[in-house]
């Protein structure tokens, strides 16, 4: 192995101890201790038996004479070492598997915790079917690296020098050299051949998380597939993704039989050489028959374990890969991250505050030096075209990203200084397009605020109107949404969405298009709730339907990342500009600049008489 992959196994094995040996659990310290006792009791038992039953050969070969005292006690110390070889191995499993499987459960929390903290631009450039398949196998890695390697094959390499030691001491030195040179050969050629044959394993990996990604991502927008009629499409993408993977996993595995053989050849040439020596050496009388058996012993419980060896370092070379693959996500820098020291966000009145904002994706500029302010307790209302960076400035808001110049400030605090923790436990959103968890529509309304009592999602659901609803359900609150909440409506979704958000109760609130799946009736029912919730407190609406923000103490209109206009809606309606041109668009359908110019005129006078009014 090449030192800079000695260098990343050791970076590995050092990142896992860290899980296996928490600091200050010093439960799970001596259990590791009691169970490498239980090791070494195992080895040591399974040392003796060949050397017993060699010794029972030799009193049974003695001919009548021999004594049958003897012979029961020589046989009952031989039953005796191989159950106790038995019990101490069960002993090392039963202490050691709650430590594996800590370590296993710490490891898979702590990268699913760091994927929820990177940055959401990380979150739109990867795929969550390959990441979850990335996390999966790197947890069974560890349990397979801590169960099988640390308990196996290191006591197999503490083996191999016992049994060389004892042959040495017991049969002459050549045993004991051939024995070594034996494993020694055995395991360089497992190695290399191992590592020649890990190119094909990665392969097949990347084959199968590319066919996961593609499932995952087709059975998700299973509507959108309906939709076009692509389920032969989808079906064919998929065929071609797993036909790829076919091939390597063929590659892969037919290429093990190069190792079988190879090992199978150095084990039978290495028995044939020591037995050999032996036949040779009982001939001259050297050895007696109870050697030859016991020589014969030690070679069959030495070198049977070697062809799990080759298995065994092929699936920990496997299970190292997949746990860098995990512990790879963990090297990902979040974009966006708490700066050292920062304090909660301390809400006074909850004035918010752009303050020459720039900000752009790459090369493209979203938006331009864009000021503006929301007083403590006031509404204010962001419209314009599509791509004018509406949505930017609400995700800048909840600090998914920094902006390139310029600062966002919540009562006199720059975002960038506070925990993004207290940011966003400050702010009760409703999305455009809601996201639900395929659990109850009562779990999905609790979710707004983690502890809610069942009275408390009761009033939040009677608020956003949809407690009617819930109620002519046959299981109530209990009622399964599905994945993606898709055994709902896009209004029946949006009404949870903000019965969560009521729940939350925030100190500012975000309405990124609330009510855009609703119907006109529950949309104006839906408005005054969230005109009664959001009353006297930090209000920023995201709107396309005008109408839901007439009443707004202040209406921003942008086009092309920047303010082109603000004021009340009277006050937009009578400067004829952009607004007033999408009001008239929005209420009456565009039908030409003549007719358009006609509306315009006559929404100033509606819109004049109503604030005379």
């Amino acid at each position: 192995m090449a030192p800079s992959k000695l260098r990343k196994t050791a970076s590995l094995f050092g990142v896992l101890m860290r899980y296996v040996v928490p600091r200050g659990n010093t439960k799970i310290r001596l259990r590791i201790g009691v169970a490498f006792a239980c090791l070494v009791a195992a080895k040591g038992s399974n040392m003796v038996t060949p050397l017993l039953y060699g010794a029972a050969v030799d009193l049974v070969n003695g001919g009548s004479g021999f004594a049958m005292s003897a012979l029961m006690f020589v046989v009952g110390g031989y039953a005796l070492a191989r159950l106790g070889q038995q019990v101490f191995a069960e002993a090392k499993q039963y202490l050691f598997a709650k430590v594996a499987q800590r370590a296993v459960r710490g490891a898979a929390l702590h990268a699913f915790q760091y994927l929820h903290k990177l940055s959401l631009q990380f979150h739109l450039e990867r795929q969550t079917g390959g990441m979850t398949r990335a996390i999966d196998r790197g947890a069974k890695g560890i349990e397979f690296l801590l169960t099988i390697a640390f308990f196996e094959v290191l006591p197999l390499f503490v083996e191999v020098i016992f049994v060389s030691g004892i042959m040495w001491y017991m049969f002459g030195g050549f045993y004991a050299a051939v024995t070594f040179f034996t494993v020694a050969v055995y395991v360089c050629f497992t190695v290399r051949v191992t590592e020649w044959r890990i190119r094909f394993r990665r392969e097949m990996n990347t084959a199968d998380e590319a066919a996961a990604t593609h499932a995952v991502d087709s059975l998700l927008n299973y509507e959108t597939v309906k939709y076009f009629n692509a389920e032969d499409v989808e079906a064919e993408r998929y065929d071609q993704a797993m036909a790829n993977y076919e091939a390597k996993a063929v590659r892969s595995h037919t290429s093990l039989s190069l190792v079988n053989i190879g090992q199978g050849t150095i084990i039978a040439l290495g028995l044939m050489a020591v037995m050999a020596m032996a036949g040779v050496d009982i001939k001259a009388g050297n050895l007696t028959v109870g050697d030859f058996v016991a020589v014969n012993t030690y070679l069959l419980q030495l070198y049977l374990p070697l062809n799990f060896l080759g298995w065994v370092y092929r699936e920990l070379r496997q299970a190292l890969v997949d746990m860098e693959r995990m512990f790879g996500l963990l090297d990902e820098e979040p974009n966006i991250a708490d700066r050292p020291g920062a304090l909660p966000l301390s809400i006074e009145g909850g004035e918010l505050v752009f303050d020459n904002v720039s900000f752009a994706y790459g090369d493209r500029t979203v938006l331009k030096d864009v000021s503006f302010r929301v007083s403590a307790g006031k509404n204010v209302a962001i419209v314009g075209p599509s791509g004018s960076g509406k949505t930017t400035i609400s995700r800048l808001l909840f600090r998914f990203y920094d902006p390139q110049s310029g600062s966002v400030r919540i009562d006199r605090q720059d975002l960038r200084d506070v925990t993004q923790s207290s940011l966003r436990a400050a702010i009760g959103v409703v999305p455009q397009e809601t996201i639900m968890f395929n659990s109850t529509i009562g779990h999905n309304i609790g979710y707004g605020r983690n502890g809610a009592s069942h009275d408390e999602i009761v009033s939040a659901a009677k608020l956003a109107a949809i407690d009617e609803f819930i109620a002519g359900l046959a299981n109530g609150y209990d009622t399964m949404v599905g994945e993606r909440g898709l055994k709902l409506s896009g209004g029946e979704k949006q009404r949870v969405a903000i019965a969560r958000a009521i729940l939350k109760k925030p100190s500012i609130f975000l309405f990124d298009e609330a009510t855009s799946a609703l119907d006109s009736r529950t949309e104006k029912e839906i408005q005054q709730a969230l005109d009664k919730v959001s009353k006297n407190q930090t209000t920023l609406v995201i709107a396309h339907r005008l109408s839901t923000i007439v009443d707004a103490d202040e209406i921003i209109v942008l086009s092309d990342g920047q303010i082109v206009e603000r004021g009340t809606h009277c006050q937009l309606l009578r400067k004829s500009g952009l607004y007033a041109q999408m009001w008239v668009r929005q209420s009456s359908g565009f039908s030409g600049d003549a007719d358009n110019g006609t509306l315009i005129n006559n929404s100033v006078e509606r819109a004049h008489l109503v604030e005379v009014n």
